[in-house]
């Protein structure tokens, strides 16, 4: 039935990539890869195994409206996040849910060999509290497909997840619960879900019968499609809502209490591939989940009895790990700023997830160049793809946004440059024939539930900002610095989990292999956007030098594609406007392919990238240069068909330089751009650099979500620039120098100290911050590109 049993062994590959993909999909097997949910655990499998747990109150009949199981953006949490977490280990969440008047530590941890994991769900109730009653529901559900259908018509499945003890007439059980399972991708294996040591209490039984006896653990089974089993939080109330029906049908004359009417009963004693397990205790408890793979050696096994011991060895290995990547420098270097560097690296790391499915594509829709309308698409379904990546937010953003995935990854580079390799992957396996990656990843039904409709269809006219290829030419070069290190693993036995984490870089031949297979995807997706994003240049008389483009899909409102939505443009929208942030964003591509070329030793090829390069340099200058207004600005055409600058102060305006792409030694304009960055009456604040100039006319105007707000992952940018330019010419004047230096210092410490400040106030990091007061905005718990607050308390104190 299943490929794991066959007899015949497989082949083994013993090269040293081989060996490192061996190790390093066995370290990241598992994971709470469901990221959306608070906490849902899976494998990078397809069709596998998903699990997740909900918990509500239980003291009275309002406590399952406000069950959880999403993590969404209104409930009321005064925090939510993983604390100490590392992929390839395990961590802590920590939960302190004010609704339900409780605090969860859920600590997850996994076995050497990365095949089984266990997890401590543990409570605490608030002060004022500490009788409260909680339901917990455990849920596992196995997708799995049809393999064949016998003569009688019985279905044969590719996996199987059964009950794995006697099973009890009243679903009530005193014992563990156990189920066993059986998977082509996973072998043999068991989950067992424990009650708990002897100190948790439960709440006395008032009501006589095992099927609402509150004080056992309580299990139903049912068969519930693939696609269907997320709503596993409404497949559950509805079997509730059936339970509650047939007790008041059973014993209409009797009043029973909340805590035993909202006991789950088996109503229809179905098998199934879906087990939800039900627990109800009283004030503080705790209870294990364990999941057992077959071939974990018996000393590597995870119990309830050793699972103390074994999490504080992960957690151990979490501190030493940090402490070792994270060189955090004055003043943020204190025992007050480090437990926010390892929450923001964590929560960072505990919203990597795994998706697999189908998405929404429109391939045929033509924009209307002329009209700048609001388009409509009419998407078809494509795929399935997979993909393992980080999300912006758990709460609000829970899938995989290109242009933020570069900034999901800059903060790692150092910390696991093999994950980060592993993340890159996996986007890049999603380039199709013409060169194009999806700007949002809503693959499968459980992401475009969290999608509004018109968000969810994807068309190939519109890009991203190619902020992954900066990321991947940062291990390029740091392969090509060290060089001349002696590395090369010789023998796979040098080769343990303890090394992931910069394998590649000290390992050349892996990485470069890689580059080799992946040149032509990426020589095609450079294209791509140089084809589908070109600038008209016709009959308006531009120079030969044709590099400059104009983002597709904008409206009179938005420009989605740019990152930048709602970022002022030049109005009347014009086919033959410019843009200077995109023809950046092509310039950092580009100078990254030439880099690839150059490692692959294509002479013809890095000769054709640079001259593009040197192209692109000159436009941004002698197109986007605005001497009047002394900053780069966009570029449309007036009635005469002549180009003028539409000059709007703010990020766009810097985007030459916080991509690199101005020279170092363009002194002059690296100064009023400098003076534009540090004028308080223009972009600079006291919590960071905002999006818009406070002296720009479009200032805090329309939906006012990119005209004046603090973004970090920009800010970043500004901050890693100064100190690029200040390095990066010796003859640079002592003025420039000193005012680089000055907004530098400046900068550095508002950024870091506001977010630190706001984190204390609310629990959480977020999308934005408001220019005037610094106040948190948007999005909560956004570990996407506000995470680069730990870059920036890395950076050195001055310059």
């Amino acid at each position: 039935m299943f490929d794991m049993y066959d007899e015949e062994v497989q082949e083994i590959d013993t090269s040293l990539a081989g060996q490192y993909k061996n190790l390093s999909d066995s370290s990241l097997l598992w994971g709470p890869y469901r990221s959306g949910l608070y906490f849902g655990v899976r494998p990078r499998i397809p069709r596998s195994l998903l699990s997740g747990l909900m918990w509500f109150n239980i003291d009275d009949f309002n406590g399952v409206r406000t069950m959880r199981h999403f993590y969404e953006q209104g409930d009321l949490m005064k925090k939510a996040n993983w604390v100490y977490y590392d992929p390839r280990f395990g961590g802590r969440q920590v939960i302190n849910d004010k609704t339900s008047h409780i605090n969860l530590v859920i600590d997850f941890v996994k076995s050497e060999d990365g095949k089984s994991w266990g997890v401590k769900v543990r409570a605490k109730p608030h002060k004022g509290h500490e009788n409260i009653k909680t339901c917990f529901v455990w849920y596992s559900a196995l997708e799995s497909d049809v393999t064949e259908i016998d003569i009688l018509g019985h279905e044969k499945m590719s996996g199987i997840l059964n009950l794995d003890i006697e099973r009890d007439p009243d679903s009530a059980y005193s014992e563990p619960i156990r189920l066993g399972g059986a998977a082509e991708d996973l072998g043999l294996f068991s989950i067992t879900i424990n009650d708990g040591p002897s100190t948790n209490k439960h709440p006395k039984p008032e009501a006589k019968g095992r099927d609402i006896d509150s004080s056992l653990t309580h299990h139903v089974s049912l068969r519930i499609p693939n696609d269907q089993i997320w709503q596993a939080k409404d497949i559950f109330i509805t079997l509730l809502q059936d339970s509650l029906q047939k007790l008041a049908e059973d014993r209409k004359s009797e009043k029973i209490l909340p805590y035993q009417s909202f006991t789950l009963r088996d109503l229809n004693k179905f098998d199934g591939n879906t087990h939800f397990i039900q627990k109800v205790y009283e004030g503080e408890c705790e209870f294990d989940i364990i999941f057992d793979n077959a071939m974990t050696s018996i000393h590597d096994k995870i119990t309830s009895d050793n699972f103390k011991s074994k999490l504080e060895i992960v957690l151990n290995k979490f501190h030493n790990k940090f402490s070792d990547k994270f060189a955090l420098q004055p003043p943020f270097n204190t025992d007050e700023y480090k437990p926010f560097a390892k929450e923001i690296v964590s929560g960072l790391l505990g919203g990597i997830s795994y998706f697999y499915g189908d998405h929404l594509v429109d391939r045929e829709t033509e924009f209307d160049d002329e009209g700048f309308e609001k388009f409509e698409l009419t998407g078809k379904l494509e795929g399935p793809h997979e993909l393992f990546t980080l999300v912006p937010s758990r709460p609000f953003f829970p899938r995989g946004f290109l242009w933020d995935e570069g900034f999901h990854l800059l903060p790692l580079l150092d910390y696991d440059s093999d994950l980060v390799l592993e993340i890159i992957q996996s986007w890049f396996n999603l380039i199709d024939e013409d060169g194009w990656i999806a700007r949002e990843q809503i693959l499968g039904p459980e992401s475009r539930a969290r999608v509004p409709v018109d968000f969810q269809t994807q068309s190939p006219n519109i890009v991203n900002p190619p902020t992954l290829m900066l990321v991947f030419t940062y291990l390029l070069d740091n392969l090509q610095t060290d060089i001349d290190k002696p590395k090369v693993v010789e023998d796979y036995g040098s080769f343990t989990k303890d090394n992931l984490g910069d394998i590649v870089l000290n390992n050349p031949e892996v990485l470069t292999n890689y580059t080799k297979s992946i040149y032509p995807k990426l020589k095609s997706h450079y294209e791509m956007f140089r084809r589908t994003q070109k600038g008209f240049l016709e009959d308006l008389n531009r120079d030969p030098n044709l590099e400059a483009y104009r983002w597709r899909g904008r409206t009179v409102t938005h420009c989605l594609a740019s990152g930048l939505d709602d970022y002022p443009r030049p109005l009347p929208p014009d086919i033959a406007e410019l843009n200077v942030d995109l023809l950046s964003w092509i310039g950092v591509m580009t100078r990254s392919i030439k880099l690839i070329a150059g490692v692959l030793e294509n002479q013809d090829d890095y000769q054709y990238y640079e001259t593009i390069e040197k192209q692109i340099v000159e436009n941004l200058n002698s197109i986007h240069w605005s001497e009047e207004n002394g900053i780069y600005c966009d570029v449309t055409a007036n009635e005469d068909d002549e180009e003028v600058h539409a000059c709007f102060e703010g990020y766009v305006s810097l985007f030459p330089f916080i991509t690199k792409m101005m020279s170092a030694t363009d002194f002059e304009r690296l100064e009023k751009l400098v003076d534009a960055i540090s004028n308080p009456e223009g972009l600079w604040s006291d919590y960071g650099i905002r999006s818009v100039s406070k002296s720009d006319p479009t200032y805090k105007t329309g939906e006012d979500y990119w005209r004046s707000p603090i973004w970090i992952n920009i800010n970043y940018l500004i901050v890693d620039g100064l100190k690029y330019y200040y390095e990066s010419s010796p003859s640079m004047p002592e003025t420039l120098k000193t005012k680089l230096a000055t907004t530098y210092h400046d900068l550095r410490l508002n950024l870091v100290n506001n977010i630190f400040k706001e984190w204390k106030r609310t629990g959480f990091v977020w999308e934005q911050y408001d220019d005037i007061t610094g106040e948190a905005k948007g999005a909560k718990n956004f570990l996407g590109w506000t995470s680069s607050v730990v870059l920036m308390m890395k950076l050195p104190e001055n310059l």
